[in-house]
């Protein structure tokens, strides 16, 4: 759990299951509450899901609301982006601060097929199929991280 000075002044077990099947995408605000959200691959449905988090009484997160889908803002995780995003399509995957200048985080991957894409992040989701930075290479398909 942050102190707010760029420390960590203890963890928290959020779930006593695994999340073997999903990946942190990002943790930043993208509902526009001034409440940093979640947003996750889930391999299982090959889609990314956007967990809106609740504010907590002294100001940043309410950890419990990140717990499950059914004790974040809204009771539910949203689709962001529909399709397309299994492990296997999409080894690679993170996502950055806003790189567009609309204040929303945005995405970055590595296909399969070694293309660099990017996606400007939306409140509700991503749109379209990104723009492709880096045609098909093999160089990153040997890589182990993006960032």
């Amino acid at each position: 759990m942050g102190a707010g000075a760029g420390e960590v002044d203890r963890a928290v077990l959020l779930s006593a299951s695994p999340w073997k099947v999903r990946d942190i995408v990002t943790f930043q605000d993208v509902a526009g509450d001034d409440v940093a959200d979640l947003i996750y691959r889930t391999d299982v449905s090959a889609r990314l899901l956007l967990r809106k988090s609740v504010a907590a009484a002294g100001g940043g997160v309410d950890l419990g609301s990140l717990a499950s889908a059914a004790g974040s803002a809204g009771g539910a995780d949203d689709v962001y982006s529909a399709d397309g995003w299994s492990r296997a399509s999409v080894p690679l995957l993170m996502g950055t601060p806003d790189a567009n200048g609309d204040s929303l985080p945005d995405v970055w991957n590595v296909r399969s097929d070694g293309s660099v894409r990017y996606w400007a992040g939306g409140r509700t989701g991503l749109t379209g199929s990104g723009w492709e930075i880096i045609g098909p290479a093999s160089w990153w398909k040997t890589r182990i991280a993006i960032g």
